[in-house]
C-alpha cells in the first residue's frame, strides 16, 4: 500500500472515529442500555478492546514502514476496531449539544469498517513475502480488485442510508436508528473471508523456519477472526439461522463464549508473531524497545503486584481480628506473596540490570570497551598505532563492517587511512568542511533530502560510498581545524548507532585529537599548518603511503587482457603497449585486478584476488551510477549475499570505485554457457541436466523473493569441475531501472549480454533508430509478458530459462536478425520454432516439455520453478 493519498485519508478518518469514540465514551462515562436491551459485553470493555485493536494497529503502521505487509496488516486492525466506535458516537449524538452532536454524528456516518476486505485481501497479496505464480497473482489482484469495489459500495450506501432520512430532521440524532446498524457487513464478509482461505493457501507451502512461523501465524489470525465473520455472514444469508440465534439471547451468549475470546487472542498472537517471532519486517529498535519493555515491566510488576495484591487483602478484612486474617488456608498465600514482593524488591536493580544487559548486551558491551579506549589512546604512539588501536576497539565494542581514521597530513593536504586501506579525501573539499563544522558525529545517508551530506558535489558522495561509512565525526584540534576523521560502517545486527554510541565516539574523537596534534607538532616542529593553508601536495606523508596505483588507473594489455600498476609501460606476457583501463590496479584494502575475462553487456569481468583472504574471485564492473544508486545496489548485493545454493554463483559483496560499482562474486574457472555453445550443441541429456540444476536454482530463489530477470547462456557459468551455476543475481531489479540510456549493439551483434530495457519501453512503439538500440540484447530472451509492460513474476525467468534451455539444443539463438519491429512481434506473439521441425531427431517428450514452456498462453506453461523442474525430471526419465 505505500500510502496513496486516498490510503492516508482513509486511515485519518479511521484515527478520527476511535478517538471521537473514546472521548465519547470519557463524557458519557459509559453506554447505559436502555431498558430490556441486552449488550454483549460491558461497555467499558467494548472501549478497552477498540482501543486495543486501535493500538496494534498503529503500532504495525508506525513501526513498519518498511514493510508493506506491516502496513496493511496494522490498517486491517485499526479498521477493525471501528465497529466499536459507533455506540459511543451514537451516545455523543443523542446527549449532547449541536455543537458536539453533528460532528458526531459525521463520525457515526462515516464507515472505513467497509474496506475491511480491502487491506486484508492487500495483506493476502504479499503475505508470506514469496514471489507467487502468474495464476495465483492474477487471482489475488482481481480480489484485491472486487474488495475494493465492495468497500466503497458499502462506504456510500452507509451514507446514503442515513442522508436520505434528513428530510425535514432538525437534530442530527433524529436522523440515527435506535442502534447501530451493520447489515452491509453481511455482503461485505462475503468477500473477506476468501481473503482467509487464500492466506491459508499460500502458507501451506512455505519452507523452513519462517515457513513455520507463518502457517502458525496464519492459523491464529484465522482461528481468531473467521468465526466472527462466519457468524455475521450465516446470519445474513440464513434468516432461520437468524431466528435461532435470537431465541433466549443464544447470540450473545455464543459471543461472549466463543468469538470475543476468539477476537482477544488476534492481538496477542500478532504481537507474538511480530515482535519474537520476527514474522514483519517492523524496525528493529520498535521491536526490540517492545520486548524491552515488557520485560522490564513485567519485572517491576513482579515485585508490585503481590504486595499490591496483599494490602487489598488487608483492606478487605479489615474488620476481622488479626489472628483470624493471619491465620488459615491464606497464610500459606500470603507469606509466599510478600517472600516474592520483598525479594523482588530487594533485588530490583540487579534484576532490571541484567534485562539490560540481555537486550542491549551490544550497548553494555560498547560503553565499557569505548570507555576503556578513551583511556588508552593517550598511551598510544604515533598515528599508525592509533588507528591500529581505535579499529580493533571499536569492531570489538560496536561491529561495524569497517573503522577507519584518517589523519591530516599537513605538508601534503590529504586525509588518509594510516592503515593504507582506502581513498584519500582532500582536506579542502565540501566534506572535509562539513565535517569539520559538524558539532557531532554525522549519519550517512544520501537518501534522505534532508541530510547535509546529500547536498555534497556528486565527487564527495561517491568517496563516502566508497568507504562505506554511515556514520563520521570529526577529530578537531584546539583552534577548530580538522585533524582527522573517525569512519564507521553499518553495525553487522542491522541496528541503529544510538545517542550514547554517538556519545563515546565524540569523546573517543576528543582523546585521539591530542594524539594527532603532538604527532603534527613532532613532525612539523614549530612550522605547524592548518588544513586550510596552502600545502605542498608532493610532500611525505610520515606514515605508510598508498601504493600509487591504488587511486589510480591500472594498464591493460588490450590483447591478453592482463593489468599492470600505472606506471607500466610493455604486457611482460606479450610484449604489447598497454592502455589505460577502467579500473583501479589496487582496490586499497579490498582486492587486486589481475586479468580481463570477459565483456558484457553491463560492464567488464575481471579476475582478481581478495586481499584479506587470499581468494581467487571474479569481480564484475557495471555502468557508473549516482552515489544514491551504489547505495541501494549495495543493499541488494547484501541480501544477494545471504542466499546460497549449490547451482547459484555466491555474491560476496559490492564494492563501487568513484561512481563504478563493483560486484565481488565466485570465480568459475570453466568458462560460460556462451562459449561452450560456440564450440558445439549441447546434447538432450546435457540440455535436460542444466534445465533441472537452474530450475533448483531458481526455486530457491524464488522462496527468497528474488526474481533473477536476466537470464541467458553469458549469466550460467560452470565450475572448474563442471558444476553449472546462475549468476549475476539479486541486481537485476536495480540494474534493471538504471539502463534507461544505455548504447548497446545492433540487432545483428552476435553478443547478446546487451542491458535490459526499462519497462516503459516494452511497449513502445520504436519510431527511431535510437529506440532500435535500446530493444535489444537480452529483449531475445524477454516473454511475451515482459513486453508488453506486465509486472514482474516467476514466469519471466521460466520464460528465459525455456529459450535458453531451446537454444543449447539449436546451437543458435531464436529470436535475432531482422527489423526490430519484426522481432518485438515474434517475441509478443511467441512464435516459437515448432520443436518437431527444427529438432526432429530429438525425443518427442523434449518436444512436448518445450511446447508447453513456451506455450503462448501462459495458463499452459509450467506455474513454478518446482514444475519446471518436475517435468524435466519426467523428461530425463525418458531418455534414459
Amino acid at each position: 500500500m505505500k500510502s496513496s493519498l486516498w490510503t492516508r485519508l482513509l486511515l485519518a478518518l479511521t484515527a478520527l472515529k476511535i478517538l471521537g469514540a473514546a472521548a465519547g465514551f470519557a463524557w458519557t462515562r459509559g453506554l447505559i442500555p436502555e431498558a430490556g436491551e441486552s449488550t454483549v459485553l460491558s461497555p467499558g470493555l467494548l472501549c478497552l478492546i477498540m482501543l486495543a485493536f486501535a493500538a496494534v494497529g498503529l503500532f504495525l503502521i508506525t513501526s513498519g514502514r518498511g514493510d508493506d505487509r506491516a502496513l496493511d496488516l496494522g490498517a486491517f486492525f485499526l479498521i477493525l476496531a471501528t465497529p466499536f466506535a459507533n455506540r459511543p458516537l451514537q451516545a455523543v449524538v443523542e446527549g449532547a449539544q449541536p455543537v458536539w452532536a453533528w460532528p458526531a454524528f459525521a463520525l457515526y456516518v462515516a464507515s472505513p469498517d467497509a474496506f475491511l476486505a480491502w487491506f486484508l485481501w492487500s495483506f493476502t497479496q504479499k503475505f508470506p513475502h514469496s514471489v507467487s505464480s502468474f495464476r495465483v497473482q492474477r487471482l489475488l489482484l482481481w480480489g484485491r480488485r472486487v474488495a475494493l469495489v465492495a468497500g466503497v459500495a458499502g462506504f456510500a450506501w452507509q451514507i446514503g442510508r442515513l442522508l436520505v432520512r434528513l428530510g425535514g430532521a432538525a437534530t442530527p440524532a433524529a436522523l440515527l436508528p435506535p442502534k447501530p446498524s451493520y447489515e452491509f457487513y453481511g455482503p461485505l464478509l462475503l468477500v473477506t473471508i476468501p481473503a482467509f482461505v487464500m492466506l491459508v493457501w499460500r502458507t501451506r507451502g512455505a519452507a523452513g523456519e519462517e515457513g513455520r512461523r507463518a502457517r502458525l501465524f496464519v492459523a491464529a489470525l484465522v482461528v481468531g477472526i473467521a468465526p466472527l465473520f462466519l457468524q455475521i455472514v450465516v446470519e445474513a444469508l440464513i434468516p432461520p439461522y437468524k431466528a435461532v440465534m435470537n431465541v433466549d439471547d443464544r447470540r450473545f451468549t455464543f459471543a461472549k463464549v466463543v468469538l470475543f475470546p476468539c477476537l482477544l487472542s488476534v492481538l496477542f498472537t500478532t504481537t507474538y508473531a511480530v515482535v519474537v517471532g520476527h514474522l514483519l519486517n517492523v524496525r528493529l529498535i520498535a521491536r526490540k524497545a517492545l520486548q524491552y519493555a515488557l520485560a522490564r515491566y513485567s519485572a517491576i510488576g513482579l515485585a508490585v503486584i503481590p504486595l499490591i495484591a496483599i494490602a487489598y487483602y488487608l483492606y478487605e478484612n479489615q474488620t476481622q481480628p488479626l489472628r483470624e486474617i493471619f491465620s488459615g488456608p491464606h497464610l500459606p498465600l500470603l507469606g509466599s506473596s510478600a517472600a516474592v514482593g520483598l525479594a523482588a524488591l530487594r533485588y530490583r536493580k540487579t534484576l532490571l540490570d541484567s534485562i539490560d544487559r540481555h537486550f542491549f548486551r551490544e550497548q553494555y558491551d560498547a560503553r565499557q570497551t569505548l570507555t576503556l579506549l578513551v583511556e588508552r589512546i593517550r598511551a598510544t604512539h604515533g598515528v599508525l598505532d592509533l588507528a591500529n588501536l581505535l579499529c580493533r576497539e571499536a569492531d570489538l565494542a560496536l561491529h561495524p563492517e569497517s573503522v577507519s581514521l584518517m589523519a591530516f597530513e599537513p605538508r601534503s593536504g590529504l586525509l588518509a587511512d594510516p592503515k593504507v586501506r582506502g581513498r584519500r579525501l582532500d582536506a579542502s573539499s565540501a566534506l572535509a568542511s562539513l565535517v569539520a563544522s559538524a558539532s557531532e558525529p554525522l549519519t550517512v545517508d544520501l537518501a534522505d533530502s534532508r541530510s547535509p551530506l546529500a547536498k555534497l558535489p556528486e565527487k564527495d558522495r561517491h568517496w563516502l560510498v566508497d568507504s562505506g561509512f554511515r556514520l563520521v565525526a570529526p577529530i578537531l584540534a584546539r583552534d577548530g581545524s580538522l585533524l582527522g576523521l573517525i569512519g564507521l560502517g553499518e553495525k553487522k545486527s542491522g541496528l541503529p548507532f544510538f545517542k550514547e554510541d554517538r556519545q563515546l565516539l565524540r569523546a573517543i574523537a576528543s582523546s585521539a585529537a591530542w594524539v594527532l596534534e603532538l604527532e603534527q607538532s613532532r613532525s612539523l616542529g614549530s612550522s605547524h599548518k592548518s588544513w586550510q593553508e596552502p600545502v605542498d601536495r608532493e610532500a611525505a606523508l610520515p606514515f605508510p603511503e598508498p601504493a600509487a596505483t591504488a587511486a589510480e588507473l591500472a594498464k591493460e594489455c588490450p590483447n591478453c587482457g592482463r593489468l599492470y600498476a600505472s606506471y607500466t609501460v610493455f604486457c611482460s606476457q606479450c610484449s604489447r603497449r598497454l592502455e589505460p583501463s577502467h579500473v583501479p590496479y589496487v582496490l586499497p584494502g579490498k582486492f587486486r585486478f589481475e586479468r580481463r575475462i570477459g565483456i558484457g553487456g553491463m560492464g567488464v569481468v575481471y579476475r582478481g584476488t581478495d586481499l584479506s583472504l587470499g581468494r581467487a574471485v571474479a569481480a564484475k564492473t557495471l555502468r557508473r551510477v549516482s552515489p544514491e544508486d551504489a547505495m541501494r545496489l549495495r543493499r541488494e548485493a547484501r541480501t544477494a549475499a545471504a542466499v546460497s545454493h549449490p547451482h547459484l554463483a555466491p555474491v560476496y559483496g559490492m564494492e563501487t570505485w568513484q561512481g563504478t560499482p563493483i560486484l565481488v562474486m565466485e570465480l568459475l574457472e570453466g568458462g560460460t554457457l556462451t562459449q561452450r555453445l560456440e564450440k558445439r550443441r549441447l546434447e538432450a541429456v546435457e540440455t535436460v541436466a542444466l534445465g533441472i540444476a537452474m530450475a533448483e536454482a531458481l526455486e530457491h530463489l524464488h522462496a527468497s523473493d528474488i526474481l533473477h530477470r536476466d537470464i541467458k547462456p553469458s549469466n550460467i557459468g560452470y565450475t572448474r569441475d563442471g558444476v553449472p551455476k546462475l549468476m549475476d543475481f539479486g541486481i537485476a531489479r536495480v540494474m534493471f531501472d538504471l539502463r534507461r540510456d544505455t548504447e548497446v549493439p545492433s540487432p545483428d551483434d552476435p553478443e547478446d549480454d546487451s542491458a535490459l530495457p526499462p519497462t516503459s519501453l516494452w511497449h513502445h512503439t520504436p519510431t527511431s533508430a535510437t529506440v532500435s538500440k535500446q530493444l535489444v540484447g537480452t529483449l531475445s530472451y524477454l516473454s511475451p509478458e515482459a513486453l508488453n509492460g506486465q509486472p514482474a513474476d516467476t514466469s519471466f525467468d521460466l520464460w528465459s530459462l525455456a529459450i535458453v534451455l531451446y537454444e543449447c539444443l539449436l546451437g543458435r539463438k531464436i529470436f535475432s536478425g531482422g527489423d526490430i519491429h519484426q522481432l518485438m512481434n515474434r517475441i509478443r506473439h511467441g512464435r516459437v520454432p515448432e520443436f518437431a521441425q527444427v529438432l526432429p531427431e530429438h525425443d518427442e517428450l523434449l518436444g512436448d516439455f518445450f511446447r508447453s514452456a513456451l506455450h503462448r498462453a501462459i495458463g499452459r506453461r509450467p506455474a513454478s520453478a518446482r514444475e519446471f523442474r518436475e517435468r524435466l525430471a519426467v523428461v530425463r526419465l525418458g531418455l534414459a
